[in-house]
């Protein structure tokens, strides 16, 4: 199977959905609007009329016009799910607009679900890879935490982040002035070898595992405690389940982006 198409991607798509309130049969329809949100984040080395800023504002008002109508139906028929619950918060006054009602159905919807499946996808990849760490997993899979740990440090979903700086810092020596543009790589950092001893070696036993996958601080991502349950699951079970689960490839194809990090196709065999 291609473990990304039949595993990977389903899976968060339909928890999220779930979660939501969307339909899961509407999946196939925002999949591609989602993949051009993601890669929006590459826009900041790109000019602002280049094609994908094109096709990333399409995706965006597609996907706006779908969930407005979705936001109809809800404010007809409330449901117990967090689209209801968002919408009885914008319409008790609270702090959530129309606009900001949509836009957070979008962050939740496309951040729930495409950096978990690169989670999955390049976490399954370097176990693959690294038959030692599979076989230490698969006799004790009591160790699914810190193995999920050390993925996310060893190939995390995202790469990169950009930050604007509200004040003038000095950070190693160098001073970065209020408002100049910062970009800090993830990746990197958690390959540091002042902060991992061996930094490049998988090691699902590392222990003081203070990776930055997530981010930090007021930073850090909200659906942190959901990707890490999904993953935990996910990889675990394809652990137990599939003893013979092997490569199907010697060089598997990745997305094409420069602040995601995931896989376009994993073919594998068991």
């Amino acid at each position: 199977m291609d473990l990304i198409e039949e595993f990977a991607y389903p899976l968060p798509v339909i928890v999220i959905c779930e979660m939501l309130g969307v339909p899961v049969e509407d999946h196939e329809r925002f999949k591609g609007w989602s993949l051009e949100i993601a890669r929006s984040l590459d826009l900041i080395l790109r000019p602002p009329d280049s094609d994908l800023a094109r096709r990333s504002a399409d995706a965006r008002h597609a996907l706006t016009d779908y969930f407005r109508g979705l936001i109809a139906e809800r404010r007809d028929s409330p449901r117990a799910d967090m689209l209801s619950a968002l919408i009885a918060a914008e319409e008790a006054g609270d702090t959530l607009s129309e606009h900001e009602l949509l836009a957070t159905c979008i962050l939740l919807l496309v951040a729930g679900h495409e950096t978990t499946v690169n989670l999955i996808g390049n976490g399954t990849l370097a176990l693959l890879r690294h038959p030692g760490e599979l076989g230490r997993l698969r006799e004790n899979p009591g160790l699914i935490g810190s193995a999920v740990e050390e993925l996310l440090r060893y190939d995390g979903p995202v790469q990169r982040t950009a930050r604007i700086p509200s004040t003038a810092v000095t950070i190693g020596g160098r001073t970065i002035e209020a408002g100049e543009l910062v970009m800090p790589f993830i990746g990197a950092a958690d390959r540091d070898p002042a902060q991992f001893p061996d930094p490049d070696r998988l090691d699902i036993t590392r222990a003081d595992n203070r990776h930055i996958a997530f981010g930090w601080g007021i930073h850090f991502c909200l659906g942190a405690p959901l990707a890490r349950v999904e993953g935990q699951i996910a990889i675990n079970t394809l652990v137990q389940r599939l003893p013979k689960l092997a490569l199907a490839t010697d060089r598997p194809e990745y997305r094409q982006s420069l602040t995601l990090r995931g896989l376009k196709a994993l073919p594998v065999a068991f």
